[in-house]
């Protein structure tokens, strides 16, 4: 049986396995499920504060995770989760924080809330062992900023130095600016990846191996990973495990409407659709609505699909609120439905314990076949 030593040294978990935060969804529940799995499991926090959308104005999420400020909503998910492990000793799991412009404000008052959390409870501090930063420039939250340091910088390690902090990456150029802020993990992330993703296509394939190659960081493999076979493909390519994402939205323990894992179930390799949204780039599961975000995006926002970074538009914003108001009545295909390329390899919907002992029986099926070479 493989050990994945590596992963389990940085992280405290046996199995090479983060689940992503998938904002601005509740993955509270989730993430409990896959950390008692033994494996790493995140709460989201996009949905708990407010965006400050350039030349539109603010939104907030509070139809999908109430009211409450961030302090108050994290605070109770994080108490859930840890209520959750308690019977768990060896359980960790995680917060993902997204630093892009927009969510800054908020960002630094949820990264702050987390350290004050760690450091007064001592159960807290023996669990919440990771925070992952993405959908921005990693620089303003390290202990030497360099000239990236804006009033709302929090040194995170400084603050927490036993935490293992995660950045999400999509280029090579990205992966080496997480080395200059001096993180301790870089999750290299293939544009295969559901919701945010990258504004120029670079696949797993590509990207993995260079970002392995460019950096001294270990590198966690996300965007198009599924099951052990993608596992052992990641591992080759030099990864010390995988984050997966739209894999674990197709799970019993999942807070995500059932019909949306359905669609994930009968999605195939080639029903995904790439628009501008709240984080830039999102990748959206074909339906009725995403093909409109589509022609939104091409009157509103077309330099996205030439890789160059623009700014939304209201045209865009009202089609996300008004889907996401779609979701919760039920009507699936005038609803922005998140989701990977890998969804054309999702086939079910386990539960999540399930799910994650078979990637691991899978890996190692899978790699006593490669050592014996078995059908070349």
């Amino acid at each position: 049986m493989i050990t994945f030593s590596k992963f389990n040294s940085l992280f405290g978990c046996k199995k090479p396995i983060i689940q992503a935060g998938m904002g601005p969804y509740d993955t509270t529940n989730l993430a409990a499920a896959v950390s008692k799995a033994g494996a790493l499991g995140l709460i989201s926090t996009v949905g708990m504060g407010s965006l400050q959308m350039p030349g539109i104005g603010v939104f907030k999420y509070s139809a999908i995770v109430g009211e409450g400020t961030p302090e108050e909503l994290l605070t109770s998910s994080i108490d859930k989760v840890l209520e959750e492990l308690n019977d768990y000793p060896d359980a960790k799991f995680g917060i993902n924080i997204p630093v892009s412009e927009e969510f800054i404000p908020t960002a630094s008052r949820i990264i702050r809330m987390v350290i004050d959390c760690v450091k007064r409870d001592p159960s807290a501090e023996k669990k919440c062992r990771v925070i992952v930063t993405s959908a921005g420039d990693p620089l303003p939250w390290a202990i030497d900023p360099l000239n990236k340091k804006i009033e709302e910088s929090i040194p995170i390690k400084k603050e927490l130095p036993d935490i293992t902090w995660c950045h999400v990456v999509p280029s090579v150029r990205a992966a080496k600016r997480c080395e200059k802020a001096n993180v301790d993990v870089v999750i290299a992330s293939g544009r295969e990846g559901g919701a945010h993703c990258s504004w120029r296509d670079t696949s797993s394939m590509v990207l993995i191996p260079e970002v392995v190659k460019a950096i001294k960081k270990p590198v966690v493999a996300t965007g198009g990973f599924a099951d052990g076979r993608s596992l052992i493909a990641a591992i080759a390519l030099g990864a010390i495990g995988i984050q997966m994402g739209t894999r674990f939205i197709a799970t019993q323990e999942s807070g995500f409407e059932q019909g949306w894992k359905e669609l994930l179930v009968s999605a195939t390799e080639e029903d995904t659709l790439i628009a501008r949204g709240f984080f830039g780039p999102m990748r959206f599961l074909r339906n009725k609505r995403s093909i409109e975000l589509v022609d939104a995006t091409i009157r509103g926002s077309p330099d996205l699909y030439k890789g160059i970074p623009t700014g939304s538009s209201q045209e865009i914003i009202d089609l996300e609120v008004g889907g996401l108001e779609n979701l919760f009545r039920g009507n699936i295909d005038a609803t922005p439905i998140l989701g990977g390329i890998v969804a054309g390899r999702i086939h079910d919907i386990p539960k999540v314990n399930d799910l994650i002992d078979g990637i691991i029986k899978e890996a190692d099926s899978v790699l006593e076949e490669l050592k014996i070479g078995k059908g070349f």
